[in-house]
């Protein structure tokens, strides 16, 4: 722009010199006429003769033409400077009209992230909201170990409260039983992905997000989307988000109580969309954590992962192509390059328009790429996008009118999951809160709430660990020989302290070793300490390729080991756990 100015500004000062030399000569060819006209005037009355007069008469007018032919290329060139800078200005003012289009356009991208890093997002004309929307009911499950203190806060919306009846809200708290119809779908991620900004754009809410507004725990929001379809959307606190420390186990509950969540999501969801930004390994690792999960249930019914690679930093075309050439198409080699016509609204016309949406197939996960939303490229790409994927979960799955009762999901998952975690019983219910709207999940066990510590949650298949300061994991070897054998040091055990269950392709294995002295006895003074005692628990994820059960094992000389054999008929019998 810089260098446009200064060219043009050369431009006008040749043209203006230009412009002074041509009316100078101009001016000159005028006095030499006036003079030539003068001289030939006063010789013409001192002629002798006719013939004379006649040839003063014909000189006068050759030189008259001479010069009117010089004033005519001279004006000529006048006029199309004229023209050119004519042309010039109305180039200028064009150029000019763009640029205030453009630094209209910038202002409102500007304006609109600041709304969205403020979690202030305004009204926009395909959401015809008058106010940010709200979560119809949430769980506030910053740590686990908050049930033993005073619970779980629950807040519900005054919207939901109000669309419910008296009886439907006894039914709630006495019996955990309240339907809603559709499917369950899951947002689920790494922290600050933009996953609430994918859920908006799902269902046509306006829910705050940005980087003032974090997600709490379990966000249950129930929808109509175009054409009829009901879900039922979960929005959750991203994992690996910034952990207050106040004490040595802070990033060991916090960690737990993540895992905790993706459990609970899973089992409680019928469709999983992962969103990421830069795919980076951690995500790989997540998403391949929730990929394995689907394919040994026998519950799911939709068993693929549908990632959406909010890559909302990006507004370059040739950005998005290196992108998606580098962090999809590439890493997978099984994977395969889609096509699928979508119509969507275009944002600038308001027509609806049919486009080509490239998406990538895997065998369990599904992937496509979003820009900027405030970007053109955004605009162009991001509601397609979307539109295929609201086609993905509007397709005959999952019965979009079948009740679920996600308050009872949530609760009696909680309870299974917290009973095995804490091996305590745990009995939870919904008590009353600080108001209508404000209620509470507690456990009515007076004995969880006096033996509550926090859970030991070891190594799975995924490489995701988790363990709390008292347990410890067993050093391990795998090794295969026609056979399929672990062996684990386990010095100081026997088989009475150790439990060997399975779960569908997943050997569980649990154990404690306790101490032979105690750390709190008056008159012990620990000069040294390495060794690790506690809880532990082992998750193997056995090869399709030998038999889910083990054939065998054994602990001799403080090494257990256990055996599985090639599968041979696909044995399914029910597991008898070995004591």
């Amino acid at each position: 722009m810089e260098g446009n100015a200064e060219d043009c500004e050369a431009w006008e000062t040749a043209r203006q010199a230009e412009v002074q030399r041509l009316k100078c000569t101009l001016q000159v060819l005028e006095e030499e006429e006036r003079n030539i006209f003068a001289q030939i005037t006063r010789t013409l009355a001192s002629a002798a003769t006719l013939s004379c007069q006649f040839d003063l008469i014909e000189a006068l007018a050759n030189e008259c033409q001479i010069r009117t032919f010089e004033k005519t290329r001279l004006l000529d060139s006048l006029l199309k400077l004229e023209k050119h800078r004519s042309s010039q200005l109305s180039q200028q003012e064009s150029s000019l009209a763009a640029l205030k289009l453009d630094l209209i356009h910038y202002k409102h991208s500007s304006d609109r992230r600041s709304h969205r890093q403020r979690g202030e997002l305004p009204q926009q004309s395909s959401y015809p909201l008058s106010a940010l929307d709200v979560y119809d009911w949430v769980v506030d499950i910053s740590l686990i170990t908050d049930l033993a203190q005073y619970g779980w806060e629950v807040e519900f919306s005054a919207k939901f409260w109000a669309s419910i009846d008296a009886q439907q809200r006894s039914e709630m708290l006495q019996n955990s039983q309240f339907d809603w119809e559709g499917a369950v779908v899951a947002v689920v991620g790494l922290y600050d992905k933009g996953k609430t900004f994918v859920l908006n754009n799902i269902s046509g809410s306006n829910l705050p997000s940005g980087k003032k507004v974090n997600t709490k725990g379990l966000s249950f929001k129930h929808v109509d989307m175009d054409s009829g379809t009901k879900l039922i959307l979960l929005d959750t606190a991203g994992s690996y988000s910034p952990v207050k420390v106040t004490s040595e186990f802070s990033v060991a509950e916090k960690e737990a109580t993540e895992l905790f969540l993706l459990d609970l999501v899973f089992d409680i969801s019928d469709y999983f969309i992962c969103v990421v930004n830069d795919f980076t390994s951690l995500d790989q690792r997540y998403l391949d954590k929730v990929s394995r999960s689907l394919q040994i249930s026998r519950k799911k019914t939709f068993r693929e992962v549908i990632v959406l690679h909010n890559l909302k930093e990006v507004e370059s075309e040739d950005v998005l192509q290196h992108l998606w050439l580098t962090q999809v198409t590439q890493i997978y080699g099984s994977g395969r390059v889609q096509t699928t016509q979508v119509a969507a609204v275009n944002s600038n016309t308001g027509e609806l328009e049919e486009k080509a949406v490239i998406w990538f197939k895997t065998p369990y996960s599904r992937h496509i790429c979003l820009a900027n939303a405030d970007s053109e490229l955004g605009q162009t790409l991001n509601p397609w996008a979307f539109s295929l994927l609201k086609y993905w979960l509007k397709a005959v799955l999952i019965p979009v009118n079948r009740p679920v009762s996600v308050v009872e999901a949530v609760l009696s998952f909680s309870t299974q999951k917290l009973s095995t975690y804490f091996k305590l019983p745990v009995e939870l219910k919904i008590v009353e809160g600080a108001d209508a709207l404000h209620k509470r999940i507690t456990c009515t066990s007076d004995s969880f709430h006096e033996q509550t510590r926090m859970p030991q949650i070891a190594i799975d298949s995924s490489g995701f660990v988790m363990a709390r300061p008292d347990s410890f994991l067993p050093l391990v070897d795998v090794i295969e020989n026609g056979e399929y054998c672990i062996y684990m040091d386990l010095p100081g055990l026997t088989e009475s302290d150790i439990v060997i269950i399975r779960e569908n392709v997943v050997t569980v294995v649990q154990g404690r070793r306790k101490s032979p002295y105690i750390v709190e006895s008056e008159g012990l003074a620990v000069v040294k300490q390495e060794r690790k005692y506690g809880d532990f628990t082992m998750n193997f994820r056995i090869p399709d390729r030998y038999e889910r059960r083990w054939c065998d094992y054994e602990i001799k000389d403080g090494v257990m080991k256990i055996v599985y054999k090639r599968d041979q008929d696909e044995d399914v019998a029910s597991l008898v756990p070995r004591q």
